[in-house]
């Protein structure tokens, strides 16, 4: 009996040891627990029946109410008004009734009334949905979306410059070329004849005096050839007297002829009438693709396609050089394919700009043509 008696107070014992064990894993268990909530930055919560039943730390920063002051009441104290808190609640609840997670942002109130926009995220305790029981966290986005709004409003503003700048840069450009066609263009124009006229005044036998006359004539028509130049790259008059598809089609042959690079151009229709600025827009786009052509793509021959529909212009130009790689294209320096993007979101349109190594390079823009009546 005696023994029997020592082996039950042993049994006793390691059992009293093991349940002592367990208790302290336990504890550490939730020691751990607590240390992970208390180190989460946002606002958690863990909701049963809608009520509130544990809280961290984070609520305080968030939405400055302390642990004792929720326990046991609902999430109302977090939303502007009763509407709102009803609809964030049925929005969780039937998400988290087919999903084990949720997350949405949605407006929030702090203690002191100061208003926060809040990304929510909820997750079900549990496989199943059984008395509400969910635990939320609250993340204070209100300096983030502010942040991005006023980037995207900055952006829009660079833009909008943007814009405006190209604007007075082209009614620039078209106002020194008409001078230079208007003015110079005439007055050498008349100085060439009155050379002219001067050598025919010019006695026989003068032979010096007549071939200084033809040099002056000479120069003068090279300077007339220049003038024409400069006042071609700068505004071609054919884009406003004779429209986009004849302003594409001399800048194309120009292109050929200076280059030697073959260049192909169609129309559909063959005579569009769009938009002045939409013109000058894609006559530059056009120029643009050309100089990169020439600079870099070692192509042979450029293939141009620019198409009207009843509410979209698709303008495609294509070359057969070596291909633009994708480094290239998200190069920070490549400011004409900036350019050209630029102009192109100016216009509502989108641009694709596709390079196959060894095969060529294609840029399809589209933008959009008002309907007929729009202004």
């Amino acid at each position: 009996m005696k023994k029997q008696s020592l082996i039950k107070k042993s049994n006793k014992s390691i059992d009293n040891k093991e349940l002592i064990k367990a208790r302290n894993k336990v504890a550490e268990m939730e020691a751990l627990e607590s240390s992970i909530l208390e180190a989460i930055p946002h606002a958690v919560i863990g909701l049963q029946d809608r009520r509130i039943i544990f809280v961290n730390n984070g609520v305080k920063t968030v939405f400055g109410w302390t642990s004792d002051e929720l326990i046991g009441r609902t999430t109302r104290l977090f939303y502007r008004s009763g509407k709102d808190y009803i609809r964030i609640a049925c929005e969780l609840y039937s998400i988290l009734e087919k999903q084990p997670i949720a997350s949405m942002e949605f407006p929030c109130l702090r203690k002191d009334g100061t208003k926060i926009e809040c990304m929510i995220n909820a997750a079900r305790i549990g496989k199943q949905l059984k008395e509400k029981r969910v635990v939320i966290t609250y993340e204070n986005i209100t300096d983030r979306k502010r942040a991005a709004q006023e980037l995207e409003f900055s952006r829009h503003q660079l833009r909008q410059l943007s814009a405006h700048l190209q604007s007075i840069r082209e009614k620039e450009r078209t106002r020194i070329a008409r001078e230079l066609h208007d003015e110079l263009g005439q007055l050498l124009t008349a100085l060439n004849t009155e050379i002219v006229l001067l050598k025919n005044k010019i006695p026989a036998g003068q032979n010096i005096l007549s071939d200084r006359a033809q040099s002056m004539s000479f120069l003068v028509e090279l300077t007339m050839q220049t003038v024409k130049r400069i006042y071609m790259g700068l505004r071609p008059g054919m884009l406003d007297h004779l429209g986009l598809t004849a302003a594409i089609a001399w800048q194309a042959e120009e292109f050929s002829r200076r280059t030697g690079i073959v260049c192909d151009v169609s129309f559909n229709p063959e005579d569009m009438t769009i938009d002045p600025d939409l013109t000058s827009t894609i006559f530059r786009i056009f120029q643009e693709t050309l100089t990169n052509v020439q600079r870099h793509a070692k192509a042979t021959k450029v293939t141009v396609n620019l198409k009207a529909t009843d509410d979209q212009l698709e303008f495609v130009v294509k070359d057969n050089g070596k291909g633009i790689a994708e480094e290239q294209l998200k190069k920070p320096d490549s400011f004409g394919l900036m350019g050209i993007k630029e102009r192109v979101y100016h216009w509502g349109g989108s641009e694709a700009i596709v390079g196959k190594i060894g095969k060529g390079t294609t840029i399809t823009i589209s933008i959009p043509l008002p309907k007929t009546g729009e202004t």
